[in-house]
């Protein structure tokens, strides 16, 4: 079996999939913040990407973390991206069969030692990124954009077309069926307002009073946008249901809100999902653990 031949078509195949992914991130709105939550998805794979590059190759690397302090440009991910998916399909294009089962001892970013295998590595690198752009297509289709598809399979009926029998096949018809095995990325459909409403607006907002209490501990103003079923405005110790400019904003249905502060749905999912928006990542990143302690204290009593 050649090990290296398979390694090096699954990295072709990566760098393929990461640019196409990359492309169609363009698609989102420049102000939504599931542009940035993307964004920061893929930068993650590129930091654990130069991670391993760094003990494949014996180099020292300077990340503390696996995750960037910032979140870089859409452009800028995109070039690094694509220089080191390149330096892996050269590097394994390199490598001899016989030195993949070297073991490598090395250093996670937690501190914790490690040791892998050469080819334990590059697998890892190759099925993580896949893991990571399969959360960015989820993203994208619960914004309304289709994601490419990104699949083994894909790739090799379009890159080796003539060895996978289609040799007589046009373009079009490929595409077209490589189209009709893509999630299907049609919009969801928005709820409609129901009668009770407004009652249950009004117990939402009564449980939003009590885990505020006499101080919210958040510092700015927030607001609920609850898609049509009203609003929930909470400033220092007061709680409204005003419609009125806030430090952050978050748009989320009245079931979701409710979810989130019966610890039914993670608010990190929630966003990952494109079921709660935040009008300015910023400020929702820096009011993480705030808000964390305030859906807990919303939470039932056990």
């Amino acid at each position: 079996m050649n090990e290296i031949g398979t390694l090096e078509r699954l990295f072709r195949y990566k760098a393929q999939a990461d640019d196409e992914i990359l492309a169609s991130m363009r698609l989102f709105d420049d102000a939504s913040p599931a542009r940035e939550i993307a964004i920061r998805v893929l930068s993650h794979t590129y930091v654990v990407d130069q991670i391993f590059a760094a003990n494949l190759t014996g180099a020292e690397h300077a990340y503390t973390s696996a995750n960037k302090s910032e979140a870089p440009t859409l452009e800028e991910l995109s070039k690094a991206i694509k220089t080191s998916d390149q330096w892996y399909i050269d590097y394994v294009s390199r490598l001899e069969n016989a030195r993949l089962a070297e073991r490598i001892d090395f250093t996670f970013t937690d501190g914790a030692p490690g040791r892998m295998s050469r080819e334990e590595m590059l697998l890892h690198v190759t099925i993580h990124g896949g893991y990571h752009r399969g959360q960015v297509g989820w993203i994208m289709t619960e914004n309304s954009i289709a994601p490419p598809a990104d699949g083994l399979t894909s790739y090799l009926h379009k890159a080796e077309a003539s060895t996978r029998r289609r040799l007589g096949a046009s373009n079009g018809a490929v595409e077209s069926h490589l189209s009709s095995n893509r999630p299907n990325s049609a919009p969801l459909v928005e709820q409609k307002p129901d009668k009770t409403a407004m009652s249950r607006l009004d117990a939402l907002t009564e449980r939003m009073k009590a885990a505020v209490g006499n101080n919210s501990g958040l510092g700015k103003t927030v607001k609920f946008n609850l898609k049509g079923e009203g609003f929930i405005y909470i400033d220092s110790g007061s709680v409204t249901n005003e419609d009125k400019p806030a430090d952050l904003t978050l748009t989320v249905t009245i079931d979701d809100l409710r979810a989130l502060g019966q610890g039914k749905l993670s608010p990190t999912t929630a966003v990952m999902t494109g079921r709660l928006g935040l009008s300015d990542m910023g400020v929702a990143m820096a009011l993480r653990g705030k808000m964390q302690e305030l859906f807990s204290r919303m939470q039932p009593a056990p």
